[in-house]
């Protein structure tokens, strides 16, 4: 909650070398995960912009917000991130100013050979051209003016998460922010999970065909926000970027970005760069939807990838059963936004990576007994399984006992099942799950509703934190 009784605005002049010297020490931050990228501007306005320092012309104040956490000060440059990346990077020499700055001549003074009658040299007036000058290049006097050049800044005290986002979208509705940067404002409680994902992960800049400038304009932004509708809330889905962000906000769980991080993992390390055609910014999110669905029935990724070359070569002109259309008669519909297009388009990809690989489509279905289930989930047969049932259960009681507290919503009983098939699988695996349960139940106090993707969440997590032998 913000402060009350004082004001939260308090302003401020800071010169330009003193701003840049706090980001160096990374006193005053330029990554919120709410704030959109910089290095947006042409070369023009780049060069405009420098020649206004030096000129010490006026410019618009920069805002800050302050945020208190643990007890510490954090500084959050909410706008004027480009302003303030254009003079760090033209100070430390990345560009010199173009052919094409308008009003380049500057003067200065600097002193000359005359002395007056005190013994100081007279001071005369010098000219100097700024086209194609970087900073190494500018004389010493224009350098101090440009180092001392005054910005005025607003800051907003001791803002929460959510304030400092009304602050982004409140000053940038002056500016070109698109729909995609504007909808990461809605964020406050998951933007550092999207851009973690979206700025991080190689899959974006390997392995699709995405653009610079879609790198760089919050488009991949919106592929993880897409991905994570399309994978786990495809009934609630957003065509509207705003109610998009506010959903997955409120809805978005830590263990879903873990997943979506863990398969584009497996699927970069399986697909390379050899589909741009189909990882683009307009249906990566699709196949990333499938690719999760894939892993729910098939441990052999390399299985999706030949279903990605026949898709490639022929299965996108494929008429569906049921249908009477193929991907690319419904890729065609402009809107390709809308829910109805975005179900119709994984019915199609799903039914077509099914026929492919030759997969029952009832096997895509939850198991109706808890044999059947945990049949399904670990490849023993059901037989086996029907054999030791009694078993799994009487293990599984003994190590929610010990591992598991009684208040825990792991001990729902929607929740057995999953937990049963783990006790079948430690079985197989003759691995003892009390260490990683009591683990797992301290680090989770919830799960999917989904139970064969639950029980392979807690697989993953087995595997990675470990489960004695």
């Amino acid at each position: 909650m913000g402060m009350m009784g004082r004001d939260k605005t308090k302003k401020d002049t800071y010169m330009c070398a003193t701003l840049l010297n706090m980001f160096s020490r990374r006193e005053l931050r330029k990554n919120h995960p709410q704030q959109r990228k910089a290095d947006k501007w042409k070369s023009d306005a780049r060069d405009g912009f420098i020649a206004t320092a030096i000129k010490h012309e006026d410019v618009d104040s920069i805002k800050i917000c302050e945020q208190l956490v643990d007890g510490k000060v954090i500084l959050w440059l909410i706008d004027g991130l480009q302003r303030l990346t254009v003079l760090e990077k033209y100070k430390k020499g990345i560009f010199k100013l173009g052919k094409n700055v308008e009003l380049p001549i500057v003067y200065y003074q600097r002193p000359g050979k005359t002395i007056d009658e005190y013994g100081a040299p007279v001071m005369e007036d010098v000219e100097f051209d700024l086209r194609e000058k970087g900073y190494a290049d500018l004389p010493m006097e224009l350098k101090e003016k440009f180092d001392n050049y005054q910005i005025d800044v607003v800051k907003h005290l001791d803002c929460t998460d959510e304030e400092i986002g009304y602050h982004i979208r409140r000053y940038n509705r002056q500016t070109s922010m698109n729909h995609n940067e504007n909808s990461i404002t809605y964020m406050d409680a998951i933007a550092k999970n999207v851009k973690e994902i979206s700025q991080s992960h190689r899959f974006f800049k390997d392995c699709g065909s995405f653009s610079a400038t879609e790198l760089n304009n919050g488009t991949c932004e919106r592929v993880v926000c897409e991905s994570l509708m399309a994978m786990f809330h495809l009934e609630n889905w957003q065509k509207n970027s705003k109610k998009l962000g506010t959903y997955l906000n409120q809805n978005a769980s830590d263990r879903e970005f873990q997943t979506l991080r863990q398969e584009l993992d497996r699927l970069e390390a399986v697909v390379g760069d050899k589909y741009p055609a189909i990882f683009t910014s307009k249906d990566s999110f699709l196949f990333f939807a499938l690719f999760h669905k894939f892993t729910l029935l098939c441990g052999d990724d390399s299985r999706y990838a030949a279903f990605l070359d026949a898709f490639q070569e022929e299965l996108h002109a494929r008429t569906v059963p049921g249908l009477d259309m193929s991907f690319d008669d419904v890729n065609a519909n402009r809107a390709t936004k809308d829910k109805n297009v975005i179900s119709r388009k994984l019915h199609i990809l799903e039914h077509l990576m099914m026929e492919f690989l030759h997969i029952q489509s009832d096997a895509a279905q939850t198991a109706a007994t808890p044999e059947q289930f945990i049949a399904a989930c670990t490849g023993l047969t059901p037989g086996e399984v029907k054999k030791d049932i009694e078993f799994y259960s009487q293990l599984l009681d003994d190590l929610e006992a010990v591992a598991i507290k009684d208040n825990s919503k792991l001990l729902a009983p929607a929740n057995r099942l999953s937990l049963l098939a783990m006790a079948a699988y430690s079985c197989k695996h003759e691995m003892d799950l009390e260490a990683w349960l009591t683990s797992f139940a301290q680090r989770n106090d919830e799960y999917l509703a989904d139970q064969r993707e639950n029980y392979r969440y807690m697989v993953e997590d087995l595997e990675k934190n470990g489960g004695s032998k």
